[in-house]
């Protein structure tokens, strides 16, 4: 797309000022998708070659996930998704690193937005935070009534560039490896990640983390 726009510019092909702005957007967006998918390969490889450093701060988990979910006030409502938080323990505080398990919490919350809230329907997205004291688990999960997955798929989602969804992720600047880099900031924390879904119904993406360590 690059090439091909870039030479309708070049070759005269985009004549007018409104069709030269629209080809050089579209060149626009394609090259940053480009570089947020270099960087996210170099991100996923670093962590797989384990050369991931945390840094973790024992911090107090309600207002981190209070903080992010209002990064997507203006995101929920155009898609039509009630956004809501749960917490079964309103004052835990734990250690953790703050922009890894960001950028985990914005990966699962953006593609349960993104998959809820069609035909008219109400989207609903909920993160819930609960503490599973008799395991020892600290216990984050993404859930939606969205399009659900098939059970085929879900083995191979956190492989990358594997998208269950081929239809609905075309044209959403996705690049396939968001879940593999989710399951491997997760790991580096020592958790697990597990999904449990039903196609029509929606899915759960559940975190769990060691309580004590």
């Amino acid at each position: 797309m690059l090439q091909g726009y870039s030479e309708a510019i070049i070759d005269g092909v985009a004549q007018t000022e409104d069709e030269v702005r629209e080809f050089a957007q579209i060149i626009n967006e394609e090259s940053l998708r480009i570089g947020r998918l270099v960087n996210e390969m170099l991100d996923l490889s670093r962590m797989e070659a384990g050369f991931t450093q945390l840094d973790k701060r024992e911090t107090e988990l309600v207002p981190f996930l209070k903080k992010i979910l209002s990064n997507f006030d203006v995101l929920s409502k155009e898609n039509n998704v009630e956004l809501k938080l749960e917490a079964d323990d309103p004052e835990i505080r734990y250690a953790f690193d703050r922009d890894r398990l960001e950028q985990v919490l914005i990966n699962l919350i953006m593609n349960a937005i993104q998959h809820t809230g069609n035909d008219g329907e109400v989207g609903k997205v909920t993160v819930h935070e609960h503490v599973d004291y008799a395991n020892e688990q600290l216990l984050i999960s993404v859930s939606d009534n969205g399009t659900g997955i098939a059970e085929a798929d879900i083995p191979y989602l956190f492989e990358r560039f594997y998208k269950a969804d081929k239809a609905r992720t075309r044209g959403k600047a996705g690049t396939g490896i968001g879940l593999a880099i989710v399951k491997n900031i997760v790991n580096a924390h020592n958790g697990q990640i597990t999904v449990e879904s039903t196609v029509g119904k929606g899915s759960s993406f559940i975190i769990s983390l060691p309580l004590n360590e």
